[in-house]
């Protein structure tokens, strides 16, 4: 048994949140830790981690009437755990994913985005591995994105104008510019964006994006994301959710129609857009101070990048350079290298982790 199923099988006798609404992020982080190059690191980033997370509380199978009430109850969470683990050992997984992704896509920002983000991983460690635990894993996936489902103001796909150039017109997207709205869990200060108008009104401008341009709208979307992160050093945990969230589109996407891939790229904008009509400020914050030496120097190799991220053993830092590693190896940016390396140095243990 490799370091991180051996990981799965200790996170898995946890719940999927702790502290009242945060996510479970272990899974996740030794499955890129894996990625990373640092698989023997992941043996340390369990031990630090597990111990937050309270044992989980066992749950029942659904029928169909039953689901449709327990959709974004989290206090059903468990039972939505028993639910997909009984889909997913009656037939294979792609066809779970398939079938019950397509359903959960108008609540992507489930749990800030995490129930999805769980299943990308979930679902790309399936690929070299297909085993009993890592569909469980999966499983987990889908059950907090359906526990949490959490839909966003705004008709996807109702617009017409091209929604591959959208990214780049992030610049002068609707922001709330409210402190007040940045307060408490993600999942909590975007519901301010129920009173914007404005940000329905710029989505529902919006066309779903094309089969054949997804991958570029993922790409351009990303390179904003990681701008936007260099530009908002106090929001850092915010804009690291802005940028992994699109990637991860990537890992989940050829498992849908085309159809459902790009109603899922529509929804992914809708989440970066939101957090950043929440956290962002016009033309990102003013930064007095000369550029930071050591993550200049950093910025050089993706080899110390993805070493600083490892050994942070910090779930954020880890997540978000392996993001901006996969994306800078399909289109390469000088901009990923100093997001990554930014976040490999500079979120710790002491970041703003409890806001997700």
């Amino acid at each position: 048994m490799s370091n991180f199923d051996e990981a799965l099988e200790r996170f898995h006798l946890g719940e999927l949140e702790y502290s009242g609404g945060l996510a479970n992020h272990g899974p996740m982080g030794a499955e890129a830790l894996e990625r990373l190059g640092h698989q023997a690191l992941i043996p340390a980033f369990l031990g630090l981690y597990a111990a937050r997370v309270p044992v989980a509380k066992a749950g029942k199978v659904m029928n169909e009437s039953e689901e449709a009430v327990a959709l974004g109850e989290m206090s059903r969470a468990a039972d939505w755990v028993a639910t997909y683990e009984g889909r997913l050992e009656q037939g294979d997984w792609r066809s779970v994913v398939e079938t019950f992704v397509p359903t959960l896509i108008p609540g992507l920002f489930a749990g800030a985005g995490h129930g999805f983000l769980r299943v990308a991983h979930a679902v790309r460690s399936l690929e070299l591995e297909d085993s009993r635990l890592r569909r469980n894993e999966l499983a987990r996936g889908l059950a907090y994105w359906s526990a949490r489902f959490q839909s966003l103001p705004g008709q996807l796909g109702a617009g017409t104008s091209p929604t591959c150039e959208a990214p780049d017109q992030m610049d002068s997207w609707p922001l709330v510019n409210e402190a007040d709205a940045r307060q408490g869990f993600f999942f909590e200060s975007v519901r301010r964006l129920d009173r914007f108008p404005a940000f329905s009104e710029a989505i529902e401008d919006l066309a779903s994006p094309h089969i054949a341009e997804l991958d570029e709208f993922l790409s351009r979307l990303c390179r904003v994301a990681a701008s936007l992160y260099l530009g908002h050093p106090s929001l850092r945990i915010a804009y690291v959710h802005a940028l992994t969230i699109p990637s991860a589109t990537r890992l989940v996407a050829p498992y849908l129609s085309d159809l459902d891939a790009c109603r899922l790229g529509s929804a992914v904008f809708q989440s970066t857009a939101a957090m950043h009509s929440i956290f962002g400020s016009r033309g990102g914050e003013a930064v007095t101070d000369a550029p930071d030496e050591e993550v200049e120097r950093v910025a050089k190799s993706w080899d110390e990048i993805r070493y600083h991220a490892a050994c942070s053993l910090q779930e954020h830092s880890i997540k978000m350079v392996e993001a901006c590693f996969r994306e800078d190896q399909i289109r390469e940016d000088p901009v990923f290298r100093r997001a990554a390396a930014d976040a490999a140095l500079k979120i710790d243990g002491r970041g703003r982790a409890a806001e997700c």
